[in-house]
């Protein structure tokens, strides 16, 4: 019951109460001045007829006596007249049955008012010859009083509704600041640290105010101290201070992550050495060789500025890495342009400072060591061949189309015959029950061999055929609705998708299909689109939330700003196993803690992905992850 609600029964009771006691006390004293009145009135009525019968001499004569009682008792007010003989023998008497109108019988009963009656002697001469009795009706003094109830109660509820309604009115002024404060709560609970500007007068309200308000500064500056904590351990650990580019501990977390995540990784990979740095120390010192470094970190950010999905590290002295999920030839292009741009702004001579790029195929090696080795090898090579050259050696894994004809013939042919299929990859938590299972995209090349989305997906979304992509997922996603699995499936949607115009609308069909399901939903974006769509991925959330599915984030970046995850209040968030790895190594254990503490926070699951190996596995359940995936727990089954 609420306060108003509290207040307003008590000042009811009260006002009953009162009512009561004034009505009781108003009606006994009318009562007895009534009935005074009565007494007097119809005593004076009987003296007067009495008089007028015994000037009159009327006394003997019954129709002037019946023409005088006539008179009177037509005036309503009297129920009885009589007149009676000197011996008591009744000479002539009018009566009126006794009748109360507009007075209900409770009050009759409750009030009682006693019959007036007035006597009087009828003389003829000095010698009485007759007595006279006049008994007033009662019935108009019911009235009376009763009439004088009901004004008393209409005022009395008229006050009543009236202060009612001021008690309102105060009531909410006054307690405006506690739903504020409520709200607040409320706020705070969701991670949203408001304060309240206005302070209420009341001296009381007004404390409770500013202690929340310093509650909701303490624990904002709390929350802003852990995700401050996370960032700057993601920057010591996988920034170069010098160049503020990524180092070679990210280089090595991301390879270790691609080749173990189940989608897999297509693309190419390229190590640039940037020769000549020994002779400019030599030369000119340690700060130019310094800022000939920072140029080329400059020239690295500037060509790759629209490019997101490309990564690039410092990961020695003298040696860069790009990862472009492109095929060969574009990434060939890039490395060159990557060229022209250095030699255009480096006005050191080629002879003292130059540029080699060793460049090897992501999908041509079966892991990091390899792949390492292959860009030595091609490095060494390009070194060989003179200044800005690179050597580009290997052969593709995959029997897969070369140039973007051939590419888009595949595509064309692909979506036609209906080869793209669907499987999945379990999510375990960390007492091995399954959480969800992961929905991936995939197609069989010539020769028969799976093709991962990472490997097509970039120059289908080039070429424009995401969008036809993922309406063929959606068409497939209905055989998965009706299966046999109860455990919630997740699927995941790009930037294209999320921008698209008719997002939502194919969205909320997929939603309604998996709410008539055995199973529910999971839907989840990439960092990537939550950072370049935050509102429309907000939007997707709220979406997702209200058909009763859960919404998560994958390949989070730690760098993301939490009031970002905090508007999109995701169930859960996957991070890179190696990521997590890192952090929670004993030197830098407060990282992870940090990390921990934000998501608990914001009541977010923590999953790791990327769990390639038992090692990583029992040191993530010593950290205490909600979840994993990856390779090593399961390797992903075709459903459909």
């Amino acid at each position: 019951m609420t306060l108003f609600k509290q207040i307003a029964l008590l000042v009811s009771v009260g006002f009953v109460l009162l009512l009561a006691i004034i009505s009781v006390d108003s009606v006994r004293e009318s009562t007895n001045l009534l009935s005074d009145q009565l007494e007097s009135t119809v005593h004076d009525t009987a003296t007067v007829l009495a008089i007028s019968m015994s000037t009159t001499g009327s006394g003997d004569d019954v129709a002037a006596i019946e023409t005088l009682f006539n008179a009177v008792f037509d005036s309503g007010y009297y129920s009885d007249i009589r007149l009676l003989a000197t011996d008591g023998s009744v000479i002539f008497e009018k009566q009126r049955p006794l009748t109360t109108y507009g007075v209900p019988e409770w009050f009759v009963s409750t009030v009682h008012v006693e019959p007036a009656t007035g006597r009087a002697v009828v003389m003829k001469g000095w010698v009485p010859v007759a007595k006279l009795e006049i008994t007033l009706h009662p019935g108009f003094a019911y009235a009376g009083l009763y009439e004088r109830l009901l004004s008393t109660a209409q005022w009395f509820l008229l006050v009543f509704i009236v202060v009612l309604a001021m008690l309102w009115l105060v009531l909410h002024h006054l307690l405006r600041p506690l739903k504020a404060v409520y709200l607040q709560a409320n706020d705070i609970q969701a991670n949203r640290f408001t304060q309240q500007a206005g302070l209420p007068r009341t001296r009381e309200l007004r404390r409770v105010v500013q202690a929340m308000n310093r509650l909701s500064s303490n624990v904002e500056q709390i929350f802003n101290e852990q995700e401050y904590a996370v960032a700057r351990y993601q920057r010591l650990l996988y920034r170069d201070e010098l160049t503020g580019l990524r180092n070679r501990r990210f280089l090595m977390t991301e390879l270790n992550t691609n080749f173990a995540d189940s989608a897999g990784f297509h693309g190419v990979m390229a190590m640039i050495k940037l020769n000549g740095l020994e002779a400019i120390r030599e030369q000119s010192g340690y700060q130019s060789a310094d800022e000939l470094v920072q140029l080329f970190a400059v020239c690295l950010k500037v060509a790759f500025a629209e490019h997101s999905q490309y990564k690039y590290a410092r990961i020695s002295d003298d040696e860069f890495a790009l990862i472009m999920p492109a095929e060969r030839d574009h990434a060939t292009a890039v490395v060159t342009r990557l060229f022209e741009t250095f030699q255009a702004r480096c006005h050191v001579s080629r002879d003292v400072v130059s540029l080699n790029a060793g460049v090897a195929e992501l999908s041509g090696v079966d892991g990091v060591t390899e792949l390492l080795s292959e860009l030595d090898l091609s490095l060494s090579q390009a070194q060989s061949l003179g200044a800005y050259q690179l050597c580009f050696p290997g052969e593709q894994f995959l029997s897969l189309p070369q140039g973007k004809l051939q590419w888009r013939s595949w595509f064309q042919e692909a979506l036609a015959s209906d080869r793209f299929y669907l499987v999945s990859q379990l999510v375990y938590d960390r007492n091995g029950v399954v959480m969800h299972r992961e929905v991936l995209v995939r197609v069989d090349d010539s020769e028969g061999k799976t093709i991962p989305a990472a490997v097509f997906m970039p120059m289908a979304l080039s070429l424009g055929f995401g969008m036809e992509i993922y309406r063929k997922v959606n068409e497939l996603l209905p055989v998965v609705a009706d299966s046999k699995y109860v455990v919630p499936f997740a699927v995941n949607f790009s930037d294209l998708f999320i921008s698209g115009a008719h997002a939502f609308e194919e969205l909320n069909q997929m939603l309604a299909l998996f709410q008539k399901s055995p199973g529910t939903l999971c839907v989840e974006v990439r960092h990537e689109a939550v950072r370049s769509h935050p509102q429309r991925c907000q939007q997707l959330a709220d979406a997702v939330k209200r058909y009763g599915h859960a919404f998560g984030v994958d390949h989070l970046d730690l760098n993301i700003p939490m009031h970002t995850l905090q508007a999109i209040n995701p169930e859960y968030v996957k991070i890179s196993a190696r990521v997590l790895d890192d952090l929670g190594e004993e030197n830098d254990s407060s990282a992870y803690q940090a990390l921990r503490n934000v998501v608990r926070t914001l009541d977010i699951q923590l999953i790791a992905v990327g769990v390639d190996e038992q090692a990583l596995r029992d040191r993530l359940l010593v950290m205490g992850v909600d979840g994993m995936q990856g390779n090593y727990l399961g390797q992903p089954e075709r459903l459909i």
